[in-house]
């Protein structure tokens, strides 16, 4: 009885030691993909750590590429300098799109950016905790060699974000299931998201 116990106590010890690796090396790997998109602002994020006004053609030029548009926000903001923030990209729409992007960017997600990638429809947010709220649900599709390539177009929804306010560069919900986009209707694409990640039903 007592070696059994014992070989209880160490099958348990080790499947709670394996979720906490996981759970530290999925932290980690979200810093590292977001680290190495933040290294491309550097020359934005130096010139407001030395309080000197950023290039415009940069700031031009990281909002309008989705994969920097985030870290750009989020340094302006950190800086105070949200103002910088062109308004051509300063949307509800291009900052969902940015918050999907970086979270595809996690290597144990998609692990890269999608070379392609669409706006489908806007949908309100189940349940009425969210009530006022919407997701951004969007396409996208990789090519060859990336391993995600055969697969077609897949569906990714960013969101829930506030209907009203000012857009915001991230949401709790923002994910993909990898699923195929025509496997349901962007209604649906939300909700099994929604319930998913939000544990809302």
């Amino acid at each position: 009885m007592r070696s059994l116990l014992i070989g209880v106590g160490v099958l348990a010890g080790v499947v709670v030691a394996f979720i906490v690796w996981r759970l530290w090396a999925t932290h980690a790997g979200g810093l590292r993909a977001y680290r190495r998109l933040a290294e491309r602002v550097a020359p934005v994020e130096q010139k407001l750590a030395a309080g000197v006004a950023p290039d415009p053609a940069d700031l031009e030029r990281f909002a309008r590429d989705r994969e920097t548009r985030k870290v750009l926000y989020n340094a302006l903001e950190h800086h105070d300098k949200l103002g910088l923030f062109p308004a051509k990209y300063l949307t509800a729409e291009a900052m969902a799109e940015a918050d999907l992007v970086a979270w595809l960017c996690h290597p144990h997600e998609l692990g890269a950016p999608p070379d392609e990638m669409e706006l489908m429809a806007t949908i309100p947010s189940p349940g009425e905790e969210f009530a006022n709220h919407r997701y951004f649900v969007f396409r996208y599709r990789t090519k060859p060699p990336h391993w995600a390539a055969s697969e077609g177009w897949l569906a990714g929804v960013a969101g829930p974000f506030p209907v009203m306010g000012a857009p915001s560069s991230s949401a709790r919900g923002t994910f993909s299931r990898f699923e195929a986009w025509d496997a349901r209707t962007p209604a649906e694409h939300v909700r099994v998201t929604h319930e998913a990640v939000m544990g809302r039903r």
